[in-house]
Order: structure tokens, then sequence, then C-alpha cells
């Protein structure tokens, strides 16, 4: 449950045994293996949940060379979704998936204390840092809060990302 969270604020006015109807996702996005070199993906909090699935398909693909480097925004370390899921990835294929966190908040849990991850928001220089550079067989897919997708497409562009290059989730 995030505070300000549009669907939290519902999810707590809730009862139990009442119902919630939801629709999705949105946008089209359809994966073709080998359609690109490799992905840059953006995420920031729920932001993960396309980014994810993405990743697995491609990742338990034998045949499937794409490579993934995703940058994951969160507010604290407990705020990571699917975390040990991306590390065992990280950890399985090492020369196909990098992933980097950032947290906007660090030092409020004691094991905050080890963090080695980025602080502060999504920045163009971790973009630089952690993404693909501009290529035509390079896409930078980005799935988060409205502010931070609107920021990370004015970095993205500024970085000559051009707009086939870019899919907001």
């Amino acid at each position: 449950m995030y505070p300000k969270g549009r669907m939290s604020h519902h999810f707590r006015e809730m009862c139990e045994g009442e119902y919630l109807a939801v629709k999705g996702p949105q946008g089209r996005f359809n994966y073709k293996p080998g359609q690109v070199r490799a992905f840059g993906m953006i995420a920031g909090g729920t932001g993960i949940t396309p980014m994810f699935q993405l990743s697995r398909a491609i990742l338990e693909n034998p045949k499937d060379k794409t490579s993934v480097h995703l940058i994951y925004a969160n507010t604290t370390l407990e705020d990571i979704l699917l975390k040990e899921e991306l590390d065992a990835f990280a950890s399985k294929f090492p020369n196909r998936f990098k992933v980097y966190y950032v947290l906007s908040q660090v030092g409020l849990h004691p094991t905050d204390s080890a963090w080695k991850g980025g602080v502060g928001h999504v920045s163009k220089e971790m973009i630089q840092d952690y993404c693909p550079p501009p290529a035509l067989d390079i896409q930078i897919l980005r799935c988060g809060p409205p502010g931070m997708n609107k920021a990370m497409e004015a970095h993205l562009n500024a970085l000559g990302y051009t707009s086939p290059m870019q899919f907001e989730f």
C-alpha cells in the first residue's frame, strides 16, 4: 500500500467479500524473439510487472539471445517487488540480464547501510551507465508513475533515443 497511491486508497476502503472490477493491460506491445539486440528497461514501483514478464519470456527461451538492462526505481528497499526473482535472473544469466536498483529514500532501515545501488531518482547519467546506447537494434521500455515516465522520456530524448527506440507501457 502506498500512502498516496490511487489504488491503495480504494483497497484500504474495501471490506472483505467486496469486489473490484479490473481491466487491462493498456497499450500494445508484441514481442518476437530477436526483435532487438537489447532492451533497456526503466521501471518504477509496480511498473516492474510488464518488464518482469518480458524478461522472463526472453531469458527462458534458449533460442532468444536478446539482452536486458533494467533500471528499477523504488522508494525504499522494502518496496522492491520481485527482487529475489530479478536477482536470480542476474545470477543465472549474467551476460544477458543486468539490474540496477535505485531508491529515493535510503537510511530508513537498518539494512540500508549496505545499500550499493542508486540513490535519488533515475537520472540521465544512470540511463547512460546502465542502458544500452541508442542504436537501431535497441529499444528502451518504460513503465512507472506518470511523472517518472515523463521525466524518463525527456532524459531519453536528450540522450538521442528516437521515438521508435522508445515504448511506454
